[in-house]
């Protein structure tokens, strides 16, 4: 890795510590609905994205928050696009909205509200493409599965649709690793595939009778073998992390199937392994560190104030949260 990582990896940790804090939750936790969580809000790292977005949307604001982040790692770090497999789901979204649109006659408009801006492409460019036929122009083998999913929701096989999807984002990343040659970056994607084949697993041992596409993704660091069984599965889960960080996830899903806990253990354990990777001050670990905290940050603010406008109390809101390496 380039020395010049040294600046930007500096620049992104001075950054994390603008985040949401422990103080701030606490603030917004004890805030009444209206008025006064719009103004604790205003008091958090949220304060300068609130104030600029029509009606002081906080959804809107949170998405400006990581637009931004992603455009600031673009731009502060010599090799920016290695970074686009942290983007690429977002355009991967874009288009699994307009497959499905497609076979619902929606327009663009129509779409628009469930789109993401946070993409390689803004969601008009990618749009251009999927009515021109070109999308083979932005990256390489799109066309075709794009069109595959056209067919499936055509003939009404809107659920085989997500399977197509998912095996473009993994061959996307996958020509994206490889193209950038990074060792952290490389790491990363190892970590994805990971947990994607591990809870693609359990899903399908939880109900055989569905078909998961792709049922194993290879270039993880586990081989399909290892995970046959759910004692086998639940063992490699111990093995990221160990048996008490996944712990209490894991017995939810065994009582009950879900895998809530399971997805937010996920997220936090790809925050522990770029933080892991962000001790070298060399490595590009740092830059996504920094945002997975941003998407921590977003996670937070809209649990605290959905749970608000809910009626939920404090501690079933604290209970929610994702306080990984959140800031003191």
């Amino acid at each position: 890795m380039q020395t010049s990582y040294i600046y930007s990896a500096s620049k992104a940790n001075a950054l994390s510590q603008a985040l949401l804090s422990k103080t701030e939750i606490e603030r917004l936790l004890v805030a009444d609905p209206g008025d006064d969580l719009q103004s604790a809000l205003k008091e958090s790292y949220l304060a300068s994205y609130v104030v600029r977005v029509p009606d002081e949307d906080v959804s809107l604001a949170i998405e400006e928050t990581l637009t931004h982040a992603k455009k600031l790692i673009h731009r502060i770090t010599p090799q920016g696009d290695m970074f686009r497999i942290m983007w690429v789901q977002y355009d991967i979204h874009n288009l699994r909205v307009f497959a499905k649109a497609a076979a619902a006659g929606m327009s663009y408009e129509d779409c628009k509200p469930y789109l993401s801006q946070r993409g390689i492409y803004s969601s008009e460019y990618l749009y251009e493409h999927v009515e021109n036929n070109t999308l083979n122009n932005l990256q390489i083998s799109w066309q075709e599965p794009y069109n595959r999913a056209i067919q499936m929701a055509a003939s009404g096989d809107v659920s085989a649709i997500d399977g197509v999807f998912d095996e473009m984002y993994f061959a996307t990343c996958h020509r994206i690793v490889e193209l950038v040659g990074d060792a952290f970056i490389r790491t990363y994607f190892q970590t994805l595939i990971d947990l994607y084949n591990l809870k693609s697993r359990l899903r399908h041992l939880r109900n055989e009778t569905v078909n998961f596409s792709p049922k194993f993704v290879d270039g993880g660091t586990f081989n399909e073998s290892s995970v046959e069984t759910l004692d086998s599965t639940l063992l490699m889960f111990e093995r990221l992390d160990g048996v008490g960080y996944w712990g209490d996830a894991l017995e939810l899903f065994r009582e009950t199937g879900n895998f809530t806990k399971i997805d937010s253990k996920s997220a936090d354990y790809l925050l522990t392994v770029a933080r892991q990777g962000s001790y070298d001050m060399f490595s590009s670990a740092s830059l996504v560190l920094y945002y997975l905290k941003c998407q921590q940050a977003a996670v937070n603010i809209r649990t605290i104030v959905v749970g608000k406008n809910s009626g939920l109390d404090a501690s079933a809101i604290r209970d929610n949260l994702r306080m990984a390496y959140v800031n003191d």
